[in-house]
């Protein structure tokens, strides 16, 4: 990567593009053998990588969600490599259909016998690009619906089941809604932008509705995906990366400090963590208007409007 240049401003001083020591799913720090993970988008790219690195992680239960089952039996059989002791269920859905996503959740339930104890909204898509007065407002309208709705059918269900059977410990979610929802400008990226922020705000609001659980926006980093690929993007990060972090969030303890806020997969845990007094008790890391309340908690925002 020495003759690529970093493009964006990082929150810590390192910035990785692949998996490194303090994320790699495979240290006994980070085992997930008592967990069972729900991933959509798993046929492919991002989602694909993340279910091999749970699989690292010895999780007792991978689900993988996704709208092609062959590229889910692809996935599938790539977890059942990375460990033979996870146990892996596959469910068609189209993540705008609550009937499909509903359909899916309760054939997860019926598989496992139990809640995922781990959501990653993945899946997701870019259609509707253009200048805002020539946009074709049907593809603006579902790019709204795979980025923003679609991972909030997939939450809600996933809500809806733990509420059903009241688990005992707090469950994860990890949304990834791109650095595009905080980007200033990208020409022709409204739709995708838009939705992408939209999905951000509503992850941030779970978070506040579900306190005790650990909730996050997550930027994956710029992987070579298909996305990508149409963008014409040129993507020096690894998959194992995002991977990697996924997984962290999950199973350490220390990414506790990080709850509720919007952290990228390049920036060094380590360093996050150095300075975590700093994120808690201000603005930092959430999508807030700058310079409007720098230095102040959401706490006590939420205590003046009470």
């Amino acid at each position: 990567m020495a003759d690529w240049k970093q493009p964006y401003p990082s929150f810590t001083k390192t910035y990785h593009h692949d998996q490194y020591p303090a994320i790699d799913p495979k240290q006994p720090a980070l085992n997930c053998s008592q967990k069972i993970i729900l991933i959509t988008g798993a046929g492919a790219g991002i989602g694909q990588a993340i279910a091999i690195a749970f699989a690292q992680a010895s999780a007792k239960g991978i689900a993988l969600l996704g709208r092609t089952k062959a590229t889910l039996d692809e996935t599938a059989a790539k977890v059942r490599e990375a460990s033979d002791r996870t146990d892996v269920f596959i469910a068609t859905a189209d993540i705008t259909s609550q009937k499909d996503v509903q359909a899916a959740m309760d054939g997860v339930l019926g598989h496992f016998d139990a809640v995922p104890d781990v959501l990653v909204n993945n899946a997701g898509g870019s259609v509707g690009r253009g200048l805002l007065i020539d946009v074709d407002l049907a593809e603006f309208t579902k790019c709204h619906r795979l980025n923003a709705i679609g991972p909030l059918i997939v939450s809600q269900a996933f809500l809806r089941a733990n509420r059903a059977r009241t688990p005992e410990t707090p469950r994860t979610i990890i949304n990834l809604p791109s650095g595009a929802a905080h980007l200033p400008y990208a020409p022709g990226g409204a739709a995708y932008m838009t939705s992408k922020l939209a999905s951000t705000k509503i992850t941030e609001i779970l978070h506040y509705e579900h306190p005790e659980w650990n909730i996050f926006n997550m930027q994956p980093g710029v992987v070579a995906t298909e996305l990508a690929r149409q963008a014409g993007r040129r993507a020096p990060d690894d998959p194992r990366l995002p991977a990697g972090m996924a997984v962290w969030l999950s199973a350490s303890p220390e990414a506790r400090e990080l709850n509720g806020r919007f952290v990228w997969a390049n920036w060094d845990v380590g360093e996050l963590l150095e300075r975590k007094e700093e994120i808690q008790r201000g603005s930092l890391l959430n999508v807030w208007l700058r310079g409007w309340a720098e230095g102040v908690s959401a706490e006590e925002l939420m205590e003046t409007a009470r």
